[in-house]
This record gives structure tokens, C-alpha cells and sequence, in this order.
């Protein structure tokens, strides 16, 4: 691991901050990356077409801290697009996303960067704090991985990535990547996908056979407020990421482990479309369209249970 000054050219850790309308969030995410210890870093900021001054407090702090870079994309290109462009720029022997309204302890990119080194890791990642205004502070993963292997394999990602299966989704876990895993296979993120564009990353990753290694401890803090969108499912998201699945099909043709592993999680998927198409209709009054979409795929019908079920929690 570098001790070198974390003004040269390269670094222990890059983080990628996508930012888009960060607000009060941005101050800290930023802060809590540079006060890493044990490791040398770079702050690599991408708005992505604010209009809420974040890319003036970004400037502020590039100015006082050349650890800091920014950059902007040419239009709004959602999270995906931001961070390839912080890829391309990066200086750093690990990749790490930061979403600017998260925050990371002091310790976290060298305990996990000695965790990957030991087991020759190529992706390392924590569980996840999720904390809020009104959420009571619990971990993502808890005790449910405590029986599982430290290794993911992807029949197990596969398995372990199913919407709605009221289980803790590894997809939302923010795992540091070597930089020349994503170099040496030429991987970035799809930029069609402006949600779960991290879990397709680490797909092609593990495709490319990559190593994937999760420790228990929880380092990464993970903040739930009204403006979050990871959890906000709208229709044309629901179908880009169907679209992505049916485009990953044909890569796990021949291999029967892997088929079955992914079926499950692509089936439900495909419910989730039909879901979310029947939402939409109902919102919009056109009941026939909404009874059509569930005749369709009447196995769909169960998600309805998921709202109510939150309500009576």
C-alpha cells in the first residue's frame, strides 16, 4: 500500500462521486473520503448537470484541496454516465464509488484494501449502514451472510440480487474495484441504466472472472432521504434493466449453473416490469390496460402485497 504524498500523480484510492443536485449532502461525502487514513486518495467529483450550486461548493473544494478534481458531463446522464467519466480520469489503483450523499469511516479503504490483497481480490465490499432523518439506523446485511462463503461467486450474486424476494440485496452493497480489473477487461458501466447500473458492473466483472470478496464489518454509511432514487422504480427504468438481463441471457448459454441461477432472478424481473406497468396504469385511471398487463403475467399479482406489507409493519 502507497505512503507517498496523495498529491502526486497516483494514489492508493479513487473515489467517484456522481453528482447531481448534492445539496447539503455533498459537504460531507467529500470530507469523509479525504479523511481516509492509511491511504492516499483522490476525489474525483462529476456533476452531472445541477442547477442547485453543487458544482460551485465541488470547485470550493477543489480549490483548497488539489486531492479534489471536477469534472461535468455534457448533458444529464444519470449516475452511469458520470462514473465512467471518473474511470477515465482516475489515477488511483482502486476505484471506489461514494454516492454524494453517503458517507465512509476514516478506516474503510485500508481495511478492505488489506482484506482484498490477502485473499487476491479483485472487488472488496462492506455491509452498509443505512441511516436517515427518519430511518432508525440498521445494517443491510446484518447476520444474513454470517453462514455464506466470504467469496461471492456469481451463481451466489445471482441469487442474492432478487428484486422483491425480501431478502438483503447484495446489488445495493458499494464495493472497491482495482483499476486494472476494469482496465485489463475494458469494463464500464452501461449507460442506458440509470438505476442498478452498479450491479451490471459488477456482473461483467464476475463474468470476466474476476474475484468478488465481502467482509462483515460496516464501514460504508448509507443515507435514506426523500430526494434518494435508488429505490424508485419507474416503468422505463423497470424495462432498461429487463432489456440488460435479456442482453446477459445469451453470455450463460452452456453453462447450466449459471443459467439456473440467473432464471430465478430474471423472472422476477420480468414481474417487476408487469408490476410497475400495472402501477402506472392505475395511477393514470386506464383499469383496462392495468387488468391487461396483470392477465399477461398474472404471477405479478403478488407484488401487490409489498406496499401493503410496509404499511402494517
Amino acid at each position: 500500500m502507497s505512503s507517498g504524498n496523495p498529491h502526486s500523480e497516483g494514489c492508493d484510492v479513487s473515489f467517484a462521486i456522481a453528482c447531481y443536485n448534492a445539496g447539503p449532502f455533498l459537504d460531507e461525502a467529500i470530507a469523509s473520503a479525504l479523511a481516509q487514513t492509511g491511504v492516499s486518495v483522490e476525489v474525483l467529483v462529476v456533476d452531472d448537470g445541477s442547477t442547485d450550486g453543487s458544482r460551485g461548493r465541488a470547485r470550493a473544494w477543489a480549490a483548497r484541496d488539489p486531492r479534489v478534481r471536477v469534472f461535468r458531463t455534457p448533458s444529464n446522464m444519470g449516475p452511469a454516465g458520470a462514473r465512467n467519466i471518473a474511470i477515465e480520469q482516475m489515477r488511483g489503483r482502486w476505484y471506489a464509488v461514494l454516492d454524494s450523499d453517503d458517507l465512509i469511516a476514516p478506516e474503510r479503504s485500508r481495511a478492505l484494501i488489506a482484506e482484498a490483497d490477502e485473499h487476491s481480490a479483485d472487488l472488496i465490499a462492506d455491509d452498509l449502514a443505512i441511516f436517515g432523518e427518519t430511518t432508525i439506523e440498521h445494517r443491510h446485511i446484518g447476520t444474513y451472510w454470517r453462514n455464506h462463503p466470504r467469496t461471492i461467486a456469481l451463481p451466489a450474486y445471482f441469487e442474492n440480487t432478487i428484486m422483491f424476494a425480501g431478502t438483503p440485496n447484495l446489488g445495493f452493497l458499494k464495493p472497491m474495484i482495482r483499476a486494472r480489473a476494469l482496465m485489463d477487461h475494458d469494463i464500464r458501466y452501461p449507460e442506458d441504466l440509470r438505476i442498478a447500473e452498479d450491479d451490471a458492473l459488477i456482473i461483467q466483472l464476475l463474468l470476466a472472472g474476476c474475484t468478488y470478496r465481502y467482509v462483515p464489518q460496516c464501514y460504508y454509511r448509507y443515507r435514506k432521504h426523500g430526494q434518494s432514487t435508488s429505490h424508485r422504480l419507474s416503468l422505463i427504468n423497470a424495462e432498461r434493466m429487463l432489456a440488460s438481463e435479456n442482453r446477459l441471457r445469451p453470455r450463460l448459454s452452456g453453462n447450466s449453473e449459471l443459467q439456473a441461477a440467473h432464471d430465478r432472478r430474471w423472472r422476477a424481473l420480468r414481474d417487476a416490469v408487469v408490476f410497475t406497468r400495472c402501477v402506472e396504469a392505475l395511477k393514470s385511471r386506464n383499469y383496462g390496460a392495468a387488468m391487461r398487463a396483470i392477465a399477461d403475467r398474472p404471477g405479478a399479482a403478488k407484488l401487490f402485497a409489498i406496499p401493503l406489507r410496509a404499511r402494517l409493519d
